[in-house]
């Protein structure tokens, strides 16, 4: 499924750009210095035109660098960020036009960091830019120059104050998109899956009220563990996608009055990597994946498809697994004859600590409120 995802990575970009900028600055610079003094318009002196010319060499040297093996060979910003402060120095030091407060430019660089939505990076190297720029303005003058100083040292302030700010802002940004973008992955999930329905229903001749069913039966079940902080939206998409996941059984497996085969019953197995076929290794929705994956696992290491056993076999599955047992159980079937729904209760329970763990179990019996053969309230009603 094609979800909505950033194509380039914005850090890369940011790289990528502040080394072809500044070249590109450096070249304009060399060129309208070397054509302004064969106009005659402004005369230089040569040696400020070869070094202007030699730090645009050394930029687009670096540039060229950095592309071709610092975006390539690492995943780490901070060796862009190492030459971006060696960049800077070194044309601070050469300085062919002798600009007095070139050096204010380490004042902008920890703001440009900021951009890089980097904490550890805009620490490291904001600390080592303001460091360089405090060494250039230099100690021991008159008192005139340290009042002069002390006026510096508060742009150094201002400077972390707007770099600070710059990446409090980015982090709101991406995080505000982050969510944007998840709850559009979310919707387009759950309307694809919401198409297909029509299609199993038919398919599988078993109503899609079972989607509702066993969200309603899994929320009441949830209620019983309120530190597991499950959303609705999960077990929406859960119950949707567990439903939908028959379209991958062959129609004859719905056709057929005998009981499966072991062939039939490896294919049906197969519904349990439907999430994963759908959304990948997508962060966003791990927990729906792992729980369908892992919802056929036992307690008791009989289940499938790994074996897992215990604690191994986290809570979501182990429920979505015991709903759709006893949704299973009290909805007719090709292969099974349909039971009550005190029957499907006593069977539950007698899983209790092999299937499915205790605790599990007991919220089940809360969820449902079957006190005994005769009495049910409130039961969630039969499928189809």
């Amino acid at each position: 499924m094609k979800l909505r995802r950033k194509n380039r990575n914005h850090a890369e970009y940011l790289a990528d750009s502040m080394f072809y900028w500044v070249s590109i600055l450096v070249s304009i610079d060399a060129l309208f210095a070397v054509a302004l003094h064969a106009l005659g318009l402004v005369m230089s002196n040569w040696t400020v035109r070869a070094g202007l010319i030699v730090c645009a060499a050394v930029a687009w040297t670096v540039y060229a660098l950095h592309k071709r093996y610092v975006m390539t060979e690492t995943s780490s910003y901070h060796v862009s960020s190492f030459l971006g402060v060696s960049l800077i120095l070194f044309l601070c030091l050469y300085n062919p036009h002798q600009i007095a407060n070139a050096w204010f430019v380490f004042l902008l660089y920890p703001i440009f960091l900021s951009f890089f939505h980097d904490k550890v990076l805009l620490w490291v190297w904001g600390t080592v830019s303001y460091i360089l720029y405090v060494l250039s303005l230099g100690t021991g003058y008159s008192q005139a120059f340290s009042l002069a100083t002390v006026f510096y040292l508060i742009l150094a302030a201002a400077s972390a104050i707007c770099a600070w700010l710059g990446y409090g802002t980015v982090n709101k940004i991406m995080h505000d998109t982050k969510r944007s973008q998840e709850a559009y992955n979310r919707e387009y999930a759950i309307t694809l899956l919401n198409t297909l329905v029509p299609i199993v229903e038919r398919k599988t001749q078993t109503s899609s009220r079972e989607i509702d069913q066993m969200s309603r039966l899994m929320k009441r079940i949830l209620r019983e563990f309120p530190n597991e902080e499950v959303t609705d939206w999960e077990i929406k998409l859960l119950s949707l996608l567990h439903y939908v996941s028959r379209i991958k059984w062959p129609d004859y497996v719905f056709e057929t009055h005998e009981k499966l085969t072991a062939f039939e019953f490896q294919i049906i197995q197969e519904h349990c990597h439907f999430g994963r076929e759908m959304f990948g290794d997508d962060p966003a929705f791990a927990r729906v994946i792992q729980a369908l994956e892992n919802h056929h696992e036992r307690f008791d290491g009989t289940g499938y498809p790994h074996k897992r056993k215990g604690e191994e076999v986290s809570l979501l599955p182990q429920i979505l697994g015991l709903v759709e047992c006893y949704l299973a159980m009290t909805t007719a079937r090709s292969y099974r004859e349909i039971v009550t729904l005190e029957e499907a209760f006593d069977e539950i329970c007698a899983m209790a600590g092999t299937s499915y763990d205790e605790k599990v179990v007991r919220a089940f019996a809360v969820a449902v409120q079957i006190q005994s053969p005769t009495l049910v309230s409130k039961a969630p009603s039969m499928v189809g």
